[in-house]
């Protein structure tokens, strides 16, 4: 699941839901979809123009940020409300018990969507019809793949070639990175939670130990951008190839080395049970697993979906790389929040 620095504040939140509510309505009387727009989309915006608007809701806000304006471009009749938060699942299960529906659309990883799932709070849709795979779909339709976060090394274009950088997880470990490496003390473990699942656990513990003990690997509680911004640090370990897109948004010059193995974070939609917009609901997640908008994810958000999107630049980057990737699934998910809750105690120096 995305880094410490992609949560937004709640500040951030609540100034990204005042700016969505502030902002000029949509003129109601463009009615007609752009062009292009498939026959089933077309259908869905009919039924959902009553609704008038729909409210998703993720981990952050640069997952959907991008999606209001984009939306509106194609379905001007429907207006699209957006709340970023990484606590977006307690919040959700919270506004339930009290019995407030405000809420028509969920999009977070596979893992964090467990306990939303558990408790019954997402509807059954067959997403097939809308061009969703069966190894696509989740729970029984209770939610749908749609893009994922991709592990990678990010470095300083400053200080490094993306030659210099090995492609191997292990080669991190040789004696040349001493004290050029930093991580997020959020993301270390959870990267190697996923490299468990090939490794083993034993193997994993040593490489995190090694990397903290023996090649001073920083692990930074702050944005690892500061360190590689200031040349403290030449590498973050643990970061992501949508992290290295924000930074280099941010004018921070750094490049992402795929390596050998990728480890691959499930991201899901789901229509949430009661929605008060359910109509539109189901056309905003239609439309987002539709292949433009999943090449607007990659090119907007820098979050790409490797799993079915064959003409993804960052699938295709990964296959003429012939990586193994790791994806996150319900048979693995368990097992490696099992891995996670024991390798944070080494990165928290408590093992």
């Amino acid at each position: 699941m995305p880094d410490k620095k992609l949560r937004p504040s709640r500040r951030t939140v609540i100034a990204g839901a005042l700016a969505l509510a502030a902002a000029p309505a949509v003129h109601r009387a463009s009615a007609q979809p752009a062009a292009g727009v498939s026959p089933q989309l077309a259908e869905l915006y009919e039924k959902a123009k009553a609704d008038a608007e729909v409210t998703i809701w993720a981990p952050g806000a640069p997952s959907v940020q991008w999606i209001p304006a984009e939306f509106a471009k194609r379905f001007p009749a429907v207006k699209v409300n957006w709340l970023g938060d990484q606590q977006a699942s307690s919040r959700l299960i919270a506004e339930k018990r009290a019995g407030r529906h405000a809420v028509d659309v969920w999009t977070f990883s596979l893992g964090g969507t467990l306990e939303v799932q558990k408790r019954g709070l997402l509807e059954k849709f067959d997403w097939r019809q809308y061009g969703a795979q069966d190894r696509d779909i989740f729970w029984d339709g209770e939610a749908v793949a749609n893009h994922n976060y991709v592990y990678a090394p990010i470095f300083a274009k400053s200080k490094l070639t993306k030659e210099q950088v090995p492609r191997a997880w292990d080669a991190l470990l040789d004696p040349q990175w001493n004290d050029k490496l930093v991580s997020d003390s959020f993301l270390l473990p959870r990267l190697g939670g996923y490299l468990a699942i090939d490794w083993g656990l034993d193997r994993t513990e040593k490489w995190i130990k090694t990397l903290i003990e023996q090649r001073k690997l920083l692990v930074a509680t702050s944005p690892v951008s500061n360190f590689l911004k200031s040349g403290e640090r030449q590498l973050a370990v643990a970061e992501s190839v949508s992290g290295a897109f924000l930074m280099n948004r941010d004018g921070l010059n750094v490049g992402y080395q795929v390596m050998e193995m990728v480890p691959a974070t499930q991201f899901v939609l789901g229509a949430v049970k009661q929605a008060p917009h359910p109509n539109a609901g189901r056309l905003l997640i239609a439309w987002l697993l539709s292949p433009e908008a999943k090449m607007l994810y990659e090119e907007l958000a820098g979050q790409a979906d490797i799993r079915a999107n064959s003409k993804s630049p960052l699938a295709q980057e990964i296959k003429a790389a012939g990586s193994k990737i790791i994806y996150e699934d319900v048979e693995t998910m368990n097992q490696r929040a099992e891995y996670y809750r024991k390798l944070v105690a080494i990165v928290r120096g408590q093992g």
